[in-house]
């Protein structure tokens, strides 16, 4: 018996792991032995298990699709959206991929002390405070602003460092974090900026909000010109620059807009197009059957009476509901699976729990299973019907889970 009480025990193995983004969930690192990890998922209510073969196998899909021509920019922002850098940041290592693109201080950190040693580029306008904390993990910044560019060139020699940034320009239309150079004042602003002390252009970006090719291409155009002006009378060595625009859609869809670098995202966590078969599916979203109950036709089942048995029934009660990210929108019309089988969810998706229907799956026991997004047996509950129920994008749903849920690694 271990004179260590089993709940401090887990909470402090759990704690110690973490290593991670500051999350209300733990993210539970290799490393921890089988019968402790399974100890600790026995505790959760809930779960999100990362497949680090299936990110790894994503990044060598896409190294393969790009053949060599570009670099990779792997966009882990928001935690990797919500796969956890800590614990894809050894595959990334491992896979020779030299830039990851972050937005959180707290996400540089976690690159770094991974052992992260390439490029850190933060994707997004940070503040101040933000910029001159980020120092220490030695982070490029995005700049589409006069005024912040001086702020950062003020810090720079009041640290006497020189600061990296990517001049964001606003040729993709995003209107976000890009410098407007179709006007004469945006023209005369990014002169400005890239004379000022302290800071090296590192790059030029703009992003793309469409997923039509026609309107990339359009913006794509934009881009050079605006580049090509601005080198020629900026009198900047093309050669030191890094040029790039492609998200995941253009990554994929549109090779002539890859330039020096692209920044796939959502492409390295999930399939996204029918067109590039082969992308794995990184997370899954587990639970375990709480308790299974009888209820006679004619009951009605959860707040509001949303839904009426029409026949005698066994309901499992699934122990998560919409303050662990399972949306009360899934009510009554997600399904999960129990052995390798469908159950409808019943009534109405509640705070931290909901219903499903096993009257016809056998044998179903507190303790079983249960897949909310993922594969068991030979069924699947995929990203486009989750996506449908929930009238969102599944990265939406992923970010949810994993701040309320541990995430751990699939065996």
């Amino acid at each position: 018996m271990s004179k260590y009480p089993l709940g401090k025990l887990a909470l402090s193995i759990a704690l110690v792991s973490m290593g991670s983004v500051s999350q209300a969930a733990p993210v539970l690192e290799g490393g921890i032995p089988a019968q402790t990890r399974e100890m600790l998922l026995a505790q959760a209510n809930a779960w999100v298990e990362i497949d680090a073969k299936a990110f790894a196998h994503n990044i060598n899909q896409l190294k393969g699709h790009l053949a060599g021509k570009t670099q990779i920019c792997a966009v882990m922002k928001a935690d990797a959206y919500g796969h956890s850098i800590a614990l894809l940041m050894p595959t990334i290592i491992a896979q020779g991929v030299n830039c990851v693109g972050v937005t959180s201080n707290e996400e540089a950190r976690v690159a770094r002390a991974k052992g992260f040693k390439g490029r850190l580029m933060r994707l997004r306008s940070a503040t101040p405070g933000e910029i001159e904390s980020a120092l220490a993990y030695d982070m490029d910044e995005l700049v589409g602003n006069l005024e912040v560019a001086r702020s950062i060139s003020e810090l720079a020699q009041r640290k006497e460092r020189t600061i990296n940034i990517h001049l964001g320009l606003n040729a993709g239309g995003m209107d976000r974090n890009g410098l407007e150079v179709a006007t004469e004042q945006g023209k005369k602003d990014a002169l400005a900026l890239v004379k000022l002390p302290g800071i090296k252009l590192a790059g030029i970006m703009t992003h793309f909000p469409y997923e039509e090719r026609d309107k990339v291409l359009e913006g794509f155009a934009r881009f050079k010109e605006q580049t090509d002006w601005l080198i020629k009378t900026a009198k900047l060595n093309r050669k030191d620059l890094i040029l790039h625009c492609a998200n995941s859609f253009t990554t994929l869809n549109v090779p002539e807009a890859w330039m020096d670098m692209v920044r796939p995202g959502s492409a390295i966590y999930e399939p996204l197009y029918d067109a590039h078969p082969g992308y794995q599916r990184v997370m899954q979203f587990k639970s375990r059957v709480a308790s299974v109950n009888a209820y006679p036709a004619g009951s009605t089942v959860g707040y509001d009476g949303t839904h009426t048995l029409t026949r005698d029934s066994l309901l499992a009660n699934i122990p998560l509901g919409y303050s662990d990210g399972y949306r009360r929108i899934l009510s009554n019309q997600a399904n999960v699976l129990i052995s390798g089988q469908r159950a409808p969810s019943v009534g109405r998706v509640s705070m931290n729990t909901f219903m499903v229907d096993v009257t016809d799956i056998k044998g179903v026991k507190p303790g079983d299973e249960v897949v909310l997004y993922g594969k068991q047996g030979n069924d699947e509950i995929t990203q486009g019907e989750l996506e449908e129920a929930l009238d969102l994008w599944i990265g939406n749903a992923y970010v949810l889970w994993s701040n309320s849920n541990p995430r751990v690694l699939k065996d």
